[in-house]
């Protein structure tokens, strides 16, 4: 039997941050992942194979160059999340699947592993939906999709959320006829108006999108496929993609070997990452928050350090942000609403970089408190996911926005719309009677009044 003082099991994005951190800090630490080929959802079918296919439907590559260029970006960051490189890094790496056998022991291709600790960082996979024929259609989703070896002229997405928009609007602008069915009455019903109008103008005149419907059959007809939807409608495309929703992968983990509970389908931790068992983690997906690669790492980051010193973060989504890769791009910074006293809205329209690119409708939406902290945000505008990181950034220092108005910004740039957002608060912060009182008597006493 090998013994190992912790056990990551995972090779996914948390997985490979929680062993190369605990390696690094000369921890006897093991990981376990289904494949030879680390990296998980992230790596091979989520962040880097779809933001490869956005990058490639902006430059009028060809459905093959596409793939090609899919291919070529996933080997180039694989070396890094090799076993050969975490072997190097001193993490003992085990190829296969891994279940528990009791509370301190996992099986792994008959090979028993005993660990102090442990943490589950498993990912999910996409949701099967119940739909009569969808099965026998062969559908795609994010996994299958960047392995087509042939564009498909038309090609319907059941689900409209940040997987089927992206996508879905990479395939139209390679040219494919994309055709969204969205089970709400709107797209991005959680953004307010402003946001929601501009980024829906721009999707609606690339895809055809069926708001407040449900597919409720699939019929395969030759080489195509036709979805009946709630209330007769019908559409034929030549293949499905079924982007609604995920679930955590656990059902290989024989969880209820370990005492480890669930919840709602996902592993039940508490605000350090323990579960049920406080020797077991778990991060990423398998657990319900975010479902984002740059989650699965502040939570990782916050395991190493419970594990190893030990130390408790507090609030590690404080400056946590939700983007939509999309053109344009749709961002979200998340916090408490009902801390909220204002919220100051800013356009494009007066700002000199946007007016030389003829761009007018990007739209910003800070929520402050009543000394004008950041407590959340919406966004968008090309590439605004950038330049929003700033008022993250601002949130996570806690200072209020006027310290932007101080900022040094060169002319012209596109930064310019936050200090405009600034000077507007300071503007209004002077007009006070108060203020304009207390001015007033200091230019006086100096003076230099009229």
């Amino acid at each position: 039997m090998k013994e190992h003082k912790v056990v990551v099991i995972g090779g996914g994005s948390g997985g490979l941050y929680t062993a190369a951190g605990l390696a690094r800090l000369r921890v006897d630490v093991a990981l376990v992942n289904i494949t030879e080929k680390l990296g998980g959802d992230c790596l091979h079918s989520g962040c880097v194979p779809s933001k490869s296919l956005i990058y490639a439907s902006t430059q009028g590559m060809s459905w093959e160059q596409t793939t090609q260029h899919i291919r070529q970006v996933i080997s180039e960051i694989q070396v890094h999340d090799s076993v050969e490189r975490f072997e190097g890094l001193g993490v003992a790496v085990y190829i296969g699947h891994a279940k528990f056998v009791s509370p301190n022991e996992i099986e792994v291709n008959g090979q028993r592993i005993r660990g102090k600790k442990f943490v589950i960082a498993t990912g999910s996979s996409p949701r099967e939906l119940p739909i009569e024929g969808l099965q026998e259609s062969g559908y795609l989703t994010n996994e299958s999709l960047f392995h087509l070896t042939q564009q498909p002229r038309s090609l319907g997405i059941i689900g409209a959320g940040p997987i089927a928009i992206e996508l879905g609007q990479a395939m139209a602008k390679l040219g494919t006829d994309v055709h969204i069915v969205n089970r709400d009455k709107e797209i991005l019903g959680k953004f307010d108006s402003s946001i929601r109008k501009v980024a829906t103008r721009h999707f609606e005149s690339q895809m055809t999108f069926y708001n407040k419907a449900e597919v409720t059959c699939v019929e395969v007809e030759g080489s195509q496929k036709r979805l009946t939807l709630s209330g007769g409608k019908q559409i034929v495309v030549d293949d499905i993609m079924v982007a609604a929703g995920r679930i955590a992968n656990i059902g290989s983990l024989r969880l209820e070997n370990a005492g480890v509970k669930m919840k709602d389908g996902f592993i039940q931790v508490k605000d350090t990452y323990q579960t049920s068992r406080s020797h077991i983690y778990a991060i990423g997906d398998v657990i319900d928050t975010y479902a984002h690669t740059h989650a699965a790492g502040l939570e990782a980051r916050a395991v190493i350090e419970h594990i190893a010193f030990p130390k408790k973060k507090k609030n590690i989504y404080f400056d946590f942000a939700a983007i939509i890769y999309s053109t344009p791009e749709v961002y979200q910074l998340f916090g408490n609403d009902t801390e909220v006293v204002e919220t100051l809205e800013v356009n494009s329209k007066d700002i000199d970089r946007y007016k030389t690119q003829l761009i007018d409708d990007v739209v910003i939406r800070i929520g402050i408190d009543k000394k004008g902290y950041v407590i959340n945000a919406q966004a968008v505008g090309p590439n605004i996911s950038d330049l929003m990181q700033l008022v993250a950034y601002t949130k996570r220092i806690k200072k209020p926005i006027s310290s932007w108005s101080s900022m040094t910004v060169p002319y012209p740039t596109h930064a310019q719309i936050l200090q405009q957002i600034a000077n507007t608060y300071m503007s209004r912060t002077l007009e006070k009677p108060i203020v304009q009182s207390l001015i007033k008597t200091y230019i006086s006493v100096r003076g230099l009044s009229k």
